[in-house]
């Protein structure tokens, strides 16, 4: 039987993701995937490495790349796995370094959390990149369902007033074991042009597909 992790949203959504997902290669990539790292250039940060998927992808095809991630085990599970460059850090506490592209994928906008958290996420971003930089981020049209008779009545933090349909509180879930909420930030396309359009970056869109899902590339200026 494959181990299953179960996601949990307060925008009523109930998916159920293969462990394998996590740990899959090339051979089993989504097109988003393959779509962002034919775009990567130069030196890449991955940020939010996770398991570090797309940092051994890019470091098999000798691209200089470092992985980021806030999570102890996941960095853990890099080092174990072969990821050679890891840092243990957030975003906002890489100050000191340049990079081409910065690679944000599976829901990559996600940890911004709110929109109103784009703007300091663009301010830190930016600070990353070497002249001429992009960012590679996938995000998605935020899809509310009625809650089925039968799920799970979790207490879901209030929303605030005026929310953006797209800001979500998640719950991990694995056999009996439930995490604490935590935000995610689910962002469709045109906001994200406006907004960022707004703070003084272009972007372009990559890579469609036929549920508001995109892949999107941002530069300043």
């Amino acid at each position: 039987m494959t181990a299953s992790l179960i996601v949990h949203s307060s925008l009523g959504e109930c998916d159920e993701l293969p462990v394998s997902v996590f740990f899959r290669g090339e051979a089993e990539f989504f097109p988003f995937d393959t779509a962002a790292l034919s775009l990567c250039r130069g030196r890449v940060l991955d940020v939010g490495a996770g398991t570090g998927v797309h940092s051994l992808a890019l470091q098999g095809r000798g691209q200089p790349v470092r992985a980021a991630e806030v999570l102890p085990e996941a960095v853990r599970i890099m080092r174990r796995r072969g990821v050679q460059d890891i840092v243990h850090a957030d975003l906002f506490d890489l100050a000191q370094e340049r990079y081409d592209t910065l690679l944000m994928l599976m829901n990559g906008i996600g940890p911004v959390g709110t929109l109103a958290g784009l703007e300091p996420f663009l301010a830190a971003a930016g600070r990353l990149l070497a002249p001429g930089g992009q960012i590679l981020l996938d995000s998605g049209e935020a899809h509310v369902v009625p809650a089925s008779a039968d799920a799970p009545r979790w207490d879901w933090p209030p929303p605030t007033v005026d929310a953006y349909v797209g800001e979500a509180w998640i719950r991990l879930q694995y056999r009996d074991e439930v995490a604490p909420p935590f935000r995610e930030l689910y962002l469709d396309s045109a906001t994200l042009i406006e907004r960022a359009g707004r703070l003084g970056w272009r972007c372009e869109l990559a890579f469609t597909d036929e549920t508001g899902g995109y892949l999107a590339c941002l530069r300043p200026g």
